[in-house]
This record gives structure tokens, C-alpha cells and sequence, in this order.
């Protein structure tokens, strides 16, 4: 069953949207527009009717992101207010504690069978320690099979999984997240002269499914996120 981004255009781009309980990770630099693409998936997702969490994962904390949705066309507390939209903040206390405690967190929500979960930014996780060791980062199988467990979770719940990943060019490619995730989104900047800078939006993966190649342009305004593209013939 696929999904709609409730991004305009990114459904064309992406040859009808996202699979249910599928993975997906939006790349950038900062300025980029992730926080905003994910913000507007959600609300326009809630007011659809379905169940959607927003998770902060060091970084703007929920009533800050809350008003900063307040500028934009999409902001509906209608959503908040039933709790069809919930904003959450992934607890100091359980990132110090690790990979374990992260993950009975995740699996936590998961139980509750959300529609659609936003990580922001999902880099954060690349950092954390063993929940039973002192002094030293995870290990690279270690941060897979983490991941994987995550990932799992929520696919076991029909989930929707949508990260967020502070990740340009190169570190994209190399990054164990978009090796897992099933669609890879990267949003950037590209100078048409020095005067007009552009921003663009490119699907680099997405498993079992086509989409539209190429970098197409990314437009932002009050009114959210908007791609000019035409999409498949």
C-alpha cells in the first residue's frame, strides 16, 4: 500500500509515494529544508486522518518547532489538539543510557501503532554507546544491527519511518543509513549565478520502486515545500 508524502509533486517524483512500513531518509545541509519537508508530511498526514509523532532527537525542542509550524499554511492545532499529532523529545537520560534503552524507547512507540513517526535528525543515533559499556562509541556491525532492530520495529507496526540526516554529498553515500533506509532523498543548493542560488530535491534510492531521476527544483514558502516537476510520462 503506498503512502502520500503530502509533499506537492514528490508523489509524481516518487511514482505514487512511500510504501507503508517503509523507511525513508531526507539528506542535507543545514538550511536545507528537512525539518520543514517532515513537518508538512505530518501535519497534512494528521489532518488526513492518520496517527503521526514527531521525535526530536537533540535538537529544537517540541514547543519550538511548534512555533516555528505556526508560519506556515499547513499549521493545524485541530490535529495537536485530538492527538492524532503528538511532539515528542527523545530524553537526555536515555540517550547517556544506550543503544538498548534507545531501543525499548522506539519499540515503546512502536506498540502503538502510529501511521507515520518523524526522527529529526536521525544522525544523532550514530553517536550513542553500548547500553552496558562505558567509553567508547558503538562498532560498525553494531550501529547496523541497531538499526536494523529500529527499522524492524516500526515496519513490524506498518509504520512509515521518515529521518531526518545533517549528511551532504559523499557522506550520503557512505552512511550506514542510507545503505538500510528504502528511499533516499537529498535536498541542496545548486548557484545558477552568484545572485540566484536555487535549492533542489533528488530521490537517490528507492527500493523495489522507479522514480523520476535528476535533481528537480525545490521551492519553500509560507505555504511548505513544492517541487516543479512533471513527473513520470
Amino acid at each position: 500500500m503506498l503512502s502520500p508524502t503530502y509533499i506537492p509533486n514528490l508523489d509524481a517524483i516518487l511514482h505514487g509515494g512511500l510504501m507503508q512500513g517503509s523507511s525513508m531518509l531526507i539528506a542535507g545541509p543545514t538550511g536545507s529544508g528537512r525539518t520543514l519537508t517532515c513537518l508538512q508530511s505530518l501535519f497534512t498526514a494528521a489532518k488526513a486522518g492518520e496517527k503521526c509523532i514527531y521525535i526530536t532527537v537533540l535538537s529544537e525542542p517540541p514547543d519550538k518547532l511548534l512555533h516555528i509550524a505556526q508560519n506556515y499554511s499547513f499549521f493545524d492545532d485541530g490535529p495537536l489538539k485530538c492527538g492524532k499529532l503528538k511532539f515528542l523529545e527523545l530524553d537526555r537520560e536515555i540517550l547517556t543510557k544506550g543503544d538498548y534503552a534507545i531501543l525499548k524507547y522506539f519499540h515503546t512507540l512502536a506498540h502503538d501503532n502510529p501511521n507515520r513517526v518523524v526522527i529529526d535528525p536521525a544522525t544523532v543515533l550514530l553517536c550513542i554507546s553500548p547500553s552496558f559499556e562505558d567509553g567508547r562509541e558503538l562498532l560498525p556491525l553494531e550501529k547496523r544491527a541497531f538499526f536494523v532492530n529500529l527499522f524492524r520495529a516500526f515496519a513490524a507496526s506498518d509504520t512509515l519511518l521518515m529521518m531526518t540526516g545533517d549528511l551532504t554529498g559523499s557522506e550520503i553515500n557512505a552512511s550506514i543509513l542510507s545503505h538500510l533506509s528504502d528511499v533516499v532523498i537529498e535536498l541542496g543548493n545548486h548557484d545558477k549565478n552568484d545572485h540566484d542560488e536555487q535549492r533542489y530535491i533528488r530521490v537517490i534510492k528507492s527500493r523495489g520502486k522507479d522514480f523520476v531521476a535528476g535533481k528537480h527544483d525545490l521551492k519553500i514558502s509560507l505555504d511548505g515545500a513544492t517541487i516543479s516537476s512533471r513527473g513520470p510520462p
